[in-house]
């Protein structure tokens, strides 16, 4: 049975990966900020089938000690996920903090940077691979989110420098790039729910697919490309319901 450790899984995107794969026969090391929060998510799933590691992700030590739990556990490593990421809405340039642009380039970039770089001897074991998550707002700007959409530019470059990288030893590094999700993402960087509700329900007019995304609609693609996309490496995918064919958005308030 293959194994896979997903980075910030119990939430959204990350939660509906994990799902996904364990349908897909993996074994799944899921970290998270909060071990407790983990346990209560995946009640339903036996524990031979998942771990739960409470991590630090702009930690180096927290992130090799994930590594270090998972392979204690399965023994082996054919999937990396890098699926956390974080944002602050209403930071333009001109206004922006360091807090706020450490934590776009810390939870985008360096965590999987990082991650990366500790999997990367397991990956090559079995010939493995690693799917990194990016954004429809790497490839399009949006109004005070200027760190973010840097960060998120910066992580698909990322996949195709390691997929020239790793290219050679039989590891294959692939990004998918959702467009907005219908998770707690945007009431985490700042809207109130009424506003992350408003939100959803215009991108029936911004997306020309009419909906904003689901969790689902990305972990099917990670599923997809991690089992039967082998002739595929440095890809950026876009799970954006047509967004990028139309004009830019802006984030205001």
């Amino acid at each position: 049975m293959k194994v896979a450790l997903i980075t910030a899984g119990s939430g959204g995107i990350g939660k509906a990966i994990v799902y996904k794969l364990l349908e897909a026969n993996y074994n799944v090391a899921v970290t998270g900020r909060n071990y407790s929060k983990l346990e209560d998510v995946f009640c339903d799933v036996p524990s031979n089938r998942i771990l739960f590691i409470e991590t630090n992700l702009t930690n180096l030590n927290s992130m090799a000690k994930a590594v270090e739990e998972t392979i204690e556990k399965f023994g082996q490593l054919n999937l990396l996920v890098n699926n956390a990421g974080g944002a602050t809405l209403y930071q333009a340039c001109e206004f922006g903090t360091e807090e706020s642009y450490h934590n776009a380039f810390d939870l985008n970039v360096k965590t999987t940077y990082f991650m990366s770089q500790y999997c990367i001897p397991f990956l090559i074991e079995t010939k493995g691979c690693i799917i990194n998550l990016s954004s429809v707002l790497a490839s399009r700007p949006a109004v005070g989110l200027g760190a973010y959409c840097a960060s998120k530019a910066a992580v698909e470059m990322l996949t195709k420098t390691t997929a020239l990288e790793l290219a050679p030893k039989g590891v294959r590094v692939l990004c998918v790039a959702p467009t907005a999700t219908e998770t707690e993402f945007h009431v985490n960087a700042g809207m109130s729910q009424e506003e992350a509700t408003a939100y959803y329900k215009a991108c029936a007019s911004t997306h020309p697919l009419g909906r904003a995304g689901l969790p689902n609609d990305s972990a099917e693609v990670v599923v997809f490309l991690a089992d039967s996309a082998s002739f595929m490496t440095g890809s950026v995918i876009h799970v954006d319901g047509g967004r990028l064919l139309t004009s830019a958005s802006a984030f205001k308030n």
